[in-house]
């Protein structure tokens, strides 16, 4: 057994007993230290980047070895003591400095408190959204409907890999249900609850009601349930609606009373998330988005009163997008609903991306780039000097390198100048910051390989896009609102996003950002006593397509890899 000593930056060291053949990785995982690693250990992000400081016993200064070469790291920093997580063995007693970035998203609570609580109130509920990458509470007064205070905070789960596939693959692994269930419950969900009791006042045992947004697998993890049939054919998940639970059952100890409502799933990758936020969803025009016969559109208030709202307008054919780690559409009017999800990967929140990071501060959130010096501006989250690229900054990084012509619309580069880096293999980069310009000390850049990932993700929203329209005849003229969600979706820049082919080409107007959309549904179906037939009355109404099996995808999806399509006439505004 080795004595192994993980000293995490800005927090307290861990002390582990190992055996020998383990990997770093598995062995913070089994630690509770959080390794930032997007790709859960295969070997293909470079992001779990550990640095050995010592070794004990009088052995060599690194006493793990150097494991499988990694074109992340160079030889200076391998030198250094610097290695992949998942590509290092354990092989004798060791001290590993853990850089901060995965503990500091997972273990940072921001909280906000709106109003001062009523002292005479003693019911109080929870509306929460459970996402891939982030989670978000309401405590709601549930006498008045008054928002309390707001809680958010990283899902623990990110420690097992940055997209749902990798999460599933890792609960197949013995005790792997109860290890991710374990991850969004005790070391999520319990330190947000105590946050927003803290700083209110309220009770825990005050707490009467819960409900919960969340895409499908999310729904499987949080409950505990076997997730593997999402993934394996035919695509069916255990469940599509689950019952009032007793929130104890879980190990969320509220009232004994207390009932936990989920929004209903519609199929493997479409949850719900997407059924609560589109039950609350409109455009500026105040039409409703899904407004059937049987149905009045519930409009909840800033002030935590809630009306409903029959409007008779004709109909609007509408198109929702929930930008994030999966990428989920939904196109429909007051006469039909179509979903479908899309296997966008974490591009968009920096994963499969060699210099990307979350929208957290130091994150470059804005880019432009001066068409005949190549030089570039860029706004940095928080100020300062940047330490990545997140997604909206990626978005206008590759739009920018595109309208400049210093990449083609295969995403290769095509000008030559000082930004402008080759390695030994002939890959090209473009540096966004130089090593003394950023927060981290090396150079900031992305590389042709980032491009191409890139631009498969944007592929995959349009190719989506274009699956549900081509079906009834129709083409992006023919779409009167586009209403974006999601924490991605609002910092993005429109004209950027049609410029590289990720949405469609339509007037800027016919555009607007709606925010965290799944957490107001939960808002919405905790204080409404209705408000969880309405939503199980949308959900019945909709219709899933399975993109992977659905005739003709590929095609789409081949054609979108391409800045910014290979049918230029899908693009008219769009110039090089």
């Amino acid at each position: 057994m080795y004595n192994i000593t993980f000293r995490i930056e800005g927090g307290e060291d861990v002390t582990i007993f190992a055996v020998g053949g383990e990997s770093v990785l598995e062995l913070a995982r089994k630690a509770g230290v959080s390794v930032d690693a997007p790709c859960s250990g295969n070997g293909t992000c470079g992001k779990c980047r550990v640095r050995l400081l010592e070794a004990r016993q009088g052995k060599s200064p690194y006493a793990l070895p150097e494991g499988t070469h990694s074109r992340h790291l160079s030889e200076a920093e391998t030198a250094n003591g610097w290695r992949l997580a998942c590509q290092t063995k354990i092989t004798g007693d060791t001290v590993i400095t853990v850089p901060c970035v995965a503990a500091n998203y997972i273990s940072n609570i921001t909280t906000g408190v709106f109003i001062d609580r009523d002292k005479s109130s003693v019911h109080f509920g929870l509306a929460i959204d459970i996402g891939t990458t982030t989670v978000s509470a309401l405590l709601v007064d549930m006498a008045t409907g008054d928002i309390l205070a707001k809680a958010t905070t990283g899902n623990a789960q990110i420690r097992y890999g940055a997209d749902v596939i990798n999460r599933i693959i890792e609960q197949q692994k013995p005790g792997g249900i109860k290890k991710l269930q374990d991850a969004i419950v005790q070391d999520t969900l319990l330190p947000l609850i105590d946050d927003l009791c803290a700083a209110t006042g309220v009770k825990h045992d005050e707490i009467v009601r819960l409900t919960v947004a969340a895409n499908t697998t999310m729904n499987h993890l949080f409950l505990g349930v076997d997730a593997n049939s999402i993934r394996i054919e035919p695509y069916e998940p255990a469940f599509l609606e689950f019952e009032a639970y007793d929130p104890a059952g879980i190990g969320i100890n509220v009232s004994p009373d207390a009932k936990l409502l989920l929004a209903p799933n519609i199929g493997s990758y479409v949850g719900g998330d997407i059924t609560a936020g589109i039950s609350v969803a409109a455009p500026p025009s105040g039409q409703p988005m899904w407004n059937f016969p049987e149905m009045s559109r519930i409009v909840p208030g800033a002030d935590g009163e809630v009306a409903f709202e029959s409007i008779e307008a004709p109909p609007r054919m509408t198109l929702f997008i929930d930008l994030g780690t999966n990428g989920e559409i939904v196109f429909g009017n007051n006469e039909f609903i179509m979903a479908c999800a899309c296997s966008a990967g974490p591009a968009f929140e920096g994963g499969d991306i060699s210099c990307g990071m979350r929208a957290t501060t130091g994150a470059i959130e804005a880019c432009t780039i001066d068409g005949e010096t190549m030089e570039p501006g860029f706004s940095v989250i928080g100020g300062g000097k940047p330490a990545g690229l997140c997604g909206s900054g990626l978005i206008d990084a590759v739009a920018e390198l595109y309208r400049t012509g210093i990449i083609n619309g295969k995403g290769k580069l095509s000008r030559e100048g000082e930004r402008i880096r080759r390695d030994g293999y002939g890959t090209g980069s473009y540096v966004l910051a130089h090593a003394s310009d950023s927060a981290t000390g090396k150079d900031i850049i992305i590389t042709e390989v980032d491009i191409d990932n890139f631009i498969r993700a944007k592929g995959a929203i349009f190719s989506g896009i274009m699956s549900l329209l081509d079906p009834l005849g129709l083409t992006p003229s023919d779409i009167d609102d586009v209403l974006i969600a999601g924490g991605i979706g609002s910092g993005i820049n429109i004209k950027n996003a049609i410029c590289i082919g990720m949405l469609p080409d339509l007037p800027e107007e016919k555009y607007s950002f709606i925010g965290n959309s799944s957490l107001n549904g939960a808002y919405m179906m905790l204080i409404v006593p209705e408000g969880d037939e309405v939503i199980n009355g949308i959900a019945g109404n909709m219709t899933y397509i399975e993109l992977s099996t659905q005739p003709g995808y590929m095609d789409e999806f081949i054609a979108a890899c391409f800045i910014p399509h290979t049918d230029e006439t899908l693009f008219p505004s769009v110039k090089q």
